[in-house]
């Protein structure tokens, strides 16, 4: 992958009194695979102690360890959750009083030919080419379980979209064993955008998301980033999530 690969990010509070999200990037040297950045999105659990602390330690864990090291990207991923998980622990075993906390987590590890990834909870990682946007990675909630069900005529559709405990999240990063883990590798072509966000964007939802990339394509993945947070607060839910974007192109 080029040097010119952009990337930048941006988040809002949205109707929340605290901002539980995290992110981060770090720009690597290239190694014998060619890793050149790491990119990342945190959310801490809303309504749990400390929720804002569980995605900056998550966060700044994971940057550290998956940083350095040998292994391929895939291991460095692995290893990098563990390391958070395990800061994790170590911080409530510190403080007990933040027992409980915890936060979901999407990383990518760009590479020569694309990135790989892995993701933990309900945030999102999205991949948006020729117009089009296209969800990666499945999440760790209640609702997609039932949707699976759906699909294989064990409940109905209207069932499972009314459920009450749709948006339960099934996996998250508490410092214990990690109930489900999702990773993958993603190819990129020349001009792909990567987008990492939290589970505040789906008041876009995927054609909002496509139609912020497709508009302001042309400034820079930074001012892609902007332009959803932006374009969130312009609607102004009255019980909106924080909300957390970062992006990565590819050189054309």
């Amino acid at each position: 992958m080029a040097p010119d690969l952009q990337y930048g990010g941006a988040a809002t509070i949205g109707a929340r009194r605290r901002q539980e999200d995290a992110w981060g990037t770090r720009l690597l040297p290239p190694d014998e695979a060619g890793v050149r950045l790491l990119a990342l999105v945190a959310d801490g659990l809303g309504g749990h102690p400390a929720g804002d602390e569980a995605s900056r330690i998550a966060c700044q864990a994971f940057l550290e360890a998956g940083s350095g090291g040998s292994g391929s990207p895939r291991e460095c991923l692995r290893r990098a959750l563990e390391t958070a998980n395990r800061q994790m622990r170590e911080a409530v075993e510190a403080s007990p009083e933040l027992g409980g906390m915890g936060t979901t987590l999407v990383a990518a590890l760009f590479h020569t030919g694309g990135c790989d990834w892995l993701s933990v909870g309900d945030s999102f990682l999205f991949r948006y080419r020729g117009g089009r946007i296209r969800r990666i990675n499945p999440l760790h909630t209640v609702g997609a379980e039932l949707d699976e069900m759906a699909r294989r005529g064990e409940i109905t559709a209207a069932e499972a979209a009314s459920h009450p405990e749709r948006p339960l999240i099934t996996s998250v990063i508490q410092g214990g064993p990690i109930d489900e883990v999702a990773e993958g590798g993603l190819p990129l072509a020349s001009g792909d955008l990567v987008i990492l966000a939290t589970d505040g964007v789906e008041t876009l939802g995927e054609d909002g998301i496509a139609s912020a990339c497709g508009r302001h394509a042309a400034h820079g993945a930074e001012d892609i980033a902007r332009a959803m947070t932006r374009r969130i607060e312009e609607i102004g839910s009255w019980n909106q999530d924080n909300a957390t974007v970062v992006v990565v192109r590819t050189p054309p």
